[in-house]
């Protein structure tokens, strides 16, 4: 049976663009190849990057076709040769990369690829005319017969990931972490064979590098899902290679607050956190706020959300080495286990290669995650929420949100408090970062160089405290004028 696909207009256009360079000929292939193909079987509409495959050297064409139109261009491998090609159209970029077979032919090519899904592709060929300038219009795009040697359109139809060959973990041992990522996108199974595979070949992802591990992660954390799939990634090995701190959790186990051992506590943890963040019904009027806030990027194209997610699996690594039994009580005691935790987030944000603010970021909901929890137990105060949100600004509420889901992940035997009360608690602790930020913002009674002036101190650390004090005080109406502010920092000073 001929399977096609109908490419989009303003592709097809930027494709006849490019052939005419490249010269597709009888004995001068061109193919479409990969994620393209997958994504118009997928009813995509849009294809910003584009994958060709080529019998010959593509550099020089695609060298040439920059010149002429002005495009981006890059050599990623010589001795492969493979390039890639920027154009922008419409205030959208597209990307090509370009590449001589792998192999001595396409059919070769396609079973050196790692699955199936994406051994796909369509032949290409020469554009009767000299292409036009490129430009947005009402045409219909072109229609694309497909060759799918490995039968890749019925597995991405069953939702099946199987592998092009026995050795494509050996060929590059990152695939491991893309058989994850595409399972997790397509939410597809993998077949018994790569299973077995997975698990036989994991260790060989200990030689990659930490930021191409973490980058195939992060995908997967796109997904409303994504503990099913950190948890297949324990059940064959993976997850020990990536996060060995995370998988020595497993068989520690806690005292009569929590029913789990901190392993599975952990993803239990993650699994909460998405159920509360796929919650639409009877939210509050500022969720929709906070859910734009979550779908901002930190750093790249890494969001919050994404790194919220990973928290939920980091934020009791401390404990294994903070585990106690207190001599009086008898019972299983996790002192400091978050400042532990702060230091092995750290260590994971190094090797995963994160940016200074995402390690921070983690470090953070690390470092605060149980504070909330306090708050409610100590009783939710004016003072209490402004220096929580004075400390941690809006990243305060990826804080609150996590300390709800570790809360729902303990249900032991000394776990007494209402869920619908706590969880009541922790939104009104969210609510309260949303409402200061309503309030006016009120112009300081004093700064740096009055408390130079009035109390002679040189710029240091007491400049912070005293003005962050007097800063909190003119919120809560503790004072209201500036004599009253100059009073209140020589009794701070005296203090």
């Amino acid at each position: 049976m001929t399977i096609t696909v109908n490419l989009p207009h303003i592709e097809t256009m930027m494709l006849r663009e490019i052939l005419y360079f490249l010269r597709p000929a009888a004995d001068h292939e061109v193919w479409l190849v990969g994620g393209s193909i997958r994504d118009l079987l997928q009813g995509q509409t849009a294809l910003p990057d584009l994958d060709l495959a080529t019998s010959f050297n593509p550099i020089p064409a695609a060298r040439e076709y920059a010149r002429k139109t002005g495009a981006g261009f890059v050599v990623l491998d010589e001795e492969r040769k493979v390039v890639r090609v920027v154009r922008s159209f419409d205030d959208q970029h597209y990307t090509f990369d370009i590449s001589m077979f792998r192999a001595e032919d396409i059919d070769a090519d396609l079973r050196a690829r790692d699955f199936t899904i994406n051994a796909i592709a369509a032949r290409l060929t020469m554009p009767e005319d000299k292409p036009q300038q490129t430009r947005q219009g009402g045409k219909a795009g072109s229609e694309l017969e497909l060759y799918d040697p490995l039968c890749g359109c019925e597995h991405l139809k069953q939702g099946l990931i199987i592998p092009c060959s026995d050795h494509l973990f050996t060929d590059d041992p990152l695939r491991l972490m893309r058989a994850f990522r595409f399972s997790a996108l397509f939410n597809a199974s993998f077949s018994e064979q790569l299973y077995k595979m997975i698990v036989d070949q994991a260790p060989l992802l200990k030689g990659v590098s930490g930021e191409r591990i973490r980058d195939e992660l992060f995908k997967v954390f796109q997904v409303d899902n994504s503990t099913h799939w950190i948890r297949i990634m324990h059940e064959t090995g993976i997850l020990p290679v990536i996060f060995p701190q995370l998988a020595a959790c497993a068989g520690v186990e806690q005292n009569e607050w929590h029913h789990l051992d901190v392993f599975e506590h952990s993803l239990l943890t993650l699994e909460n956190l998405e159920k509360l963040l796929l919650v639409a019904d009877d939210r509050p009027e500022w969720w929709p706020a906070f859910i734009r806030y979550l779908d901002e990027n930190l750093s790249g194209n890494r969001t919050y959300r994404q790194l919220l997610k990973l928290s939920s699996l980091l934020h009791d690594l401390g404990k294994p080495d903070c585990r106690r039994v207190d001599a009086d009580s008898g019972r299983v005691i996790f002192h400091g286990h978050e400042m532990e935790g702060v230091r092995i987030t750290r260590e994971i944000s190094e090797n995963l290669r994160l940016s200074v603010n995402e390690s921070q970021y983690l470090q953070l909901l690390v470092k605060n995650h149980m504070r909330p929890g306090v708050m409610l137990q100590q009783g939710i105060t004016d003072k209490r929420l402004f220096r929580f949100f004075s400390e941690t600004g809006r990243d305060g509420l990826g804080i609150a949100l996590l300390s709800l889901a570790d809360r729902c992940s303990a249900q032991g035997t000394l776990s007494t408090e209402e869920m619908a009360e706590f969880e009541i608690g922790i939104m009104k602790i969210m609510q309260a970062f949303y409402e200061q930020l309503k309030r006016p913002k009120l112009a300081p009674f004093l700064n740096g160089n009055d408390l130079i002036k009035h109390f002679k101190l040189k710029p240091g650390p007491e400049f912070r405290r005293i003005l962050e004090a007097l800063e909190e005080a003119q919120f809560l109406g503790e004072i209201s004028t500036r004599e009253e502010a100059l009073a209140r920092a020589a009794k701070l000073l005296e203090q």
